[in-house]
């Protein structure tokens, strides 16, 4: 006959589990944030201290590097490119995948369920498997050349994951408040534009954040379709920097610093709305 664990023994292993899951969590922080702070500590010395020795406090705080990235780089002018490509592919993304995404999520119709399946299934599809034929029809309509014309790219890659998460987002919202509007007069577009949408708040800087932070990142489309030198995105220009530089790798930190402080203020800025978008999204499907 097998002792049942007492109290104590489960107490014991819950703790144990608690500090396991701590220290995994602790681990994985550290391999995220020792990068981010080794390169800003880079971004303050120069090349030659770089070399030397690894530190993660600079030996002074000298804005040197920055000043030359602004003055002396066209990472400026990539950083507005990266910027309005990414608030027009966005503000396009927002047009196509909220008005979808309420129809899907509050009519019911047979085309419902296979519109929802297809746009599930297309999460699973590479972009990049699908970028030569995008390139060529790109080069057939004449767009190539053209700096937001881009954003449909962009709309196209961020469509399916948007659509899926915003369907689940206003699923979560009751039927029964749309009853409610219509009963008061609501029409269709007053029961979308003043109840679902504010409703969906979460779920909308959701899609903003990850869309957001996919566009920025992204450098193979942008390399692709971007053939003007004065249209490349900060990722592109990024990728140049060795050669543009020649190898001055205090600049290099001070550009990177440039390239991932918008994230790392805006994730600041809205991260309890993004944390109640997911968990909101993952609740209910």
């Amino acid at each position: 006959m097998t002792a049942k664990p007492t109290a104590n023994t489960r107490t014991i292993g819950s703790h144990f589990t608690r500090a396991g899951k701590y220290a995994v969590l602790s681990f994985q922080a550290a391999l995220t944030i020792f990068p981010i702070i080794w390169v800003l500590s880079n971004s303050f010395r120069t090349t030659d201290q770089i070399l030397t020795s690894i530190r993660l406090v600079p030996e002074q705080f000298a804005l040197d590097n920055y000043l030359n990235v602004w003055r002396m780089t066209s990472i400026p002018r990539a950083l507005v490119n990266s910027l309005t490509i990414d608030i027009v592919s966005i503000l396009l993304l927002l047009a196509v995948v909220l008005p979808l995404s309420f129809v899907i999520a509050r009519f019911r119709f047979r085309a419902a369920t296979v519109i929802y399946l297809f746009f599930s299934l297309a999460v699973l599809v590479p972009m990049v498997t699908v970028l030569p034929m995008t390139f060529k029809l790109f080069s057939e309509l004449g767009l190539l050349g053209h700096k937001y014309a881009i954003a449909f790219i962009y709309v196209a890659e961020q469509l399916p994951l948007s659509v899926f998460l915003m369907v689940m987002f206003m699923r979560t919202i009751p039927s029964e408040l749309d009853e409610a509007a219509i009963m008061d007069g609501c029409s269709i577009l007053d029961l979308f534009r003043h109840v679902i949408i504010p409703l969906s708040r979460n779920g909308i800087v959701t899609i903003v954040i990850l869309s957001f932070v996919a566009i920025w990142n992204d450098y193979l489309t942008a390399l692709v379709v971007l053939s003007r030198q004065a249209d490349k995105t900060l990722s592109v220009v990024l990728g140049y920097a060795r050669n543009e530089y020649a190898v001055d790798y205090g600049m290099m930190s001070a550009a990177i610093i440039f390239a991932i402080a918008p994230m790392i203020l805006i994730y600041i800025l809205v991260k309890n709305r993004l944390i109640k978008g997911m968990a909101m999204g993952a609740v209910k499907g």
